[in-house]
């Protein structure tokens, strides 16, 4: 499975044919410049792009922190002008977080990402006030998802408490993963730092 937004470099359709971590540090030094040095929502705007919101509570919420420490709203000129939607074959105007995205699943399928998708679906379908969408897992497959709206309602109140959390600048708890397996897809160096 290839990645859904792959960088204008890449000569490879499957990343696990290419040196994936290489095009991650290449794309973390690109990004770098845009990092901010803390998670001070006071000068910035008060956006948090659902992808990041999603990693916080279905992935690491220690890589979320790091998601956060990046702009939150898009398009973002760097993005437009490395990245393609690999659908359209056009720049794409993604957030930062969605290339990240695409970094933690290694174009691997079977990357621990599902929960992630599913609650950026949540967020989509409480956005537009449906129920139900589909997940692309393949060139040709694709899994229907459906939620109640308890559970969706249930969600976004843990949602709205923590961005609250954040804007008025209590930080929430960062704690690592205890799921190691998603270690093992996650582009951070060291993130014991963070």
């Amino acid at each position: 499975m290839p990645r859904v937004y792959p960088p204008v470099w890449c000569q490879e359709q499957d990343c696990k044919k290419c040196d994936f971590l290489k095009c991650d540090r290449r794309i973390l030094s690109l990004l770098e410049p845009l990092k901010y040095n803390s998670l001070d929502f006071c000068k910035r705007p008060n956006v948090i792009e659902i992808t990041s919101i999603a990693i916080y509570f279905g992935f690491c919420q220690r890589l979320a922190k790091s998601f956060l420490l990046f702009p939150q709203d898009f398009p973002v000129s760097v993005i437009t002008k490395n990245f393609i939607n690999s659908r359209t074959g056009l720049p794409t105007t993604v957030s930062i977080q969605r290339i990240f995205l695409d970094m933690l699943n290694h174009g691997d399928s079977k990357a621990p990402t599902d929960e992630v998708h599913r609650l950026r679906l949540m967020l989509i379908f409480k956005a537009t006030n449906r129920k139900a969408g589909h997940l692309i897992v393949g060139s040709e497959d694709d899994v229907e998802v459906k939620v109640n709206q308890n559970e969706i309602d249930a969600f976004m109140e843990q949602v709205k408490q923590w961005e609250d959390d954040l804007f008025i600048g209590r930080t929430p708890n960062f704690e690592k993963t205890s799921e190691l397996n998603r270690c093992a897809y996650c582009f951070l160096d060291d993130c014991e730092q963070f």
